[in-house]
Formats: C-alpha cells, sequence, structure tokens
C-alpha cells in the first residue's frame, strides 16, 4: 500500500509539472491521498489490520488512481466558473 500511495503522490507531482493538473484538481487528489494515510494509520493503530480493512484501502487507492487519471487527462475547470 505504501509503495502504491507514493506512485500515486509522484504521479500527482508529475501531473502539476506538466501542467496536466492545476491547483485545485491537485489539492483535491491530495486530500484524497491524507485520507487514505488516515485509514491506514487507523487499520495499524491497533496492531492487527482487519480482513475488512485489508480490502477497503486497495478500493480507496482505486477510487484515486482514477481519479487522478481523469484530472490529468480531462479538461482543466479552475478559474473558469464550473
Amino acid at each position: 500500500i505504501d509503495q502504491r500511495q507514493a506512485k500515486q503522490e509522484q504521479r500527482i507531482d508529475k501531473g502539476i509539472a506538466s501542467g496536466a493538473l492545476n491547483k485545485r484538481e491537485a489539492r483535491r487528489l491530495e486530500k484524497q491521498q491524507a485520507v487514505i494515510n488516515r485509514a491506514e494509520d487507523k487499520a495499524k493503530a491497533d496492531g492487527s489490520v482487519t480482513a475488512q480493512e485489508r480490502k477497503r484501502l486497495p478500493k480507496m487507492l482505486n477510487q484515486t488512481s482514477r481519479n487522478i487519471a481523469r484530472q490529468k487527462h480531462g479538461p482543466q475547470t479552475a478559474g473558469t466558473g464550473k
């Protein structure tokens, strides 16, 4: 999970650098990454990660990955009032 999160954060950074992501989009994606980090920390807090938590974290990562792709390859909307 940690490797995948790091890779997704790199994708966000590259999107910012290339201009494929604007600041608003990047902020939203970074917030999603933070939610995943908190969920992972909470899952690990009691010393054992349950089967339900093991299923939930990859699903969260999958959704964020799709959102990164959509934002990077979709139209830029910040500043247009839409």
